[in-house]
C-alpha cells in the first residue's frame, strides 16, 4: 500500500520528495496526473491553514492524509475552551442584570466556567460517539478501509474553525447569534469536507 496520497487526483504515491543528501531535495510528480504529488511540502504552516479556512480539498488531503500532525488532542481542548467562554459568557448575560455587570469582573475561575467546560466536553464525546456508531454501522458497505482513528483525528483536526470565537470574544459579541451560527456553519463544512476526503480516499484504488 502505498504511504502517501496525490494532493490533486487523489492517487497513491511512493513519496512526497526525495533527497539527495548536502540539502538536495527534488519535488516528487504523480505518476497518474504528472503533478506535484504535494506542493504543501514546500509552504508555510500558515499558508496551508489558509487554503484550508478557503476549503481547498488539496489543503485537507495535505493535512490529513501527507503529514503526521499528532496535536489534534491539544487543538481539542483548546476548541473546548472556546465552546466553554461562550456558552459562559452567554449564561452570564442572561442571568445578569445591566446595573450589575460592570460589579462582576472577570470570573474566569467560577465554577459555572467549569460546568461550561464539562457540557462542552460532553457534546464533543456525543459528537463524535455518533460519528463512530454512524462509520461502525456503514463501514461494512460503503467505506470498509476508513478507520476509527483517522474519522476522529479528521474531526478534530476540522474543528479548527472554532477558534474563530475568539474574535467575538474581543470584540465583545459572544451573544451575536448570527456570528456564532456562521462559526458553526463553517465548522460544519470543515468536518463534512475532512470526512468526504477520507472517504473518497478509502475508494481510490
Amino acid at each position: 500500500m502505498k504511504r502517501y496520497t496525490c494532493i490533486e487526483c487523489g492517487r497513491g504515491a511512493e513519496e512526497l520528495y526525495r533527497d539527495f543528501g548536502g540539502g538536495n531535495l527534488k519535488i516528487s510528480h504523480c505518476d497518474h496526473c504528472e503533478q506535484v504529488v504535494d506542493k504543501y511540502v514546500e509552504f508555510d504552516p500558515v499558508l496551508v491553514l489558509l487554503d484550508a479556512l478557503l476549503h481547498k480539498p488539496q489543503a485537507y488531503r495535505h493535512i490529513l492524509l501527507n503529514s503526521d500532525i499528532q496535536f489534534h488532542w491539544r487543538l481539542s481542548v483548546i476548541c473546548l475552551l472556546c465552546d466553554a467562554y461562550i456558552k459562559w459568557a452567554q449564561l452570564k448575560s442572561a442571568d445578569t442584570t445591566d446595573s450589575q455587570q460592570h460589579q462582576l469582573g472577570f470570573y474566569a475561575l467560577e465554577w459555572d466556567f467549569y460546568l461550561m467546560f464539562l457540557l462542552a466536553t460532553v457534546e464533543l464525546a456525543l459528537f463524535l460517539g455518533c460519528c463512530m456508531l454512524l462509520l461502525r454501522v456503514s463501514r461494512e458497505v460503503l467505506f470498509p478501509d476508513v478507520s476509527f482513528s483517522s474519522v476522529v483525528r479528521a474531526l478534530l483536526l476540522s474543528s479548527f474553525g472554532k477558534l474563530l470565537v475568539i474574535p467575538a470574544v474581543i470584540w465583545g459579541e459572544t451573544n451575536s447569534t448570527v456570528y456564532l451560527g456562521l462559526t458553526r456553519l463553517f465548522v460544519f463544512t470543515c468536518n463534512s469536507l475532512a470526512m468526504r476526503e477520507l472517504i473518497v480516499q478509502s475508494s481510490v484504488t
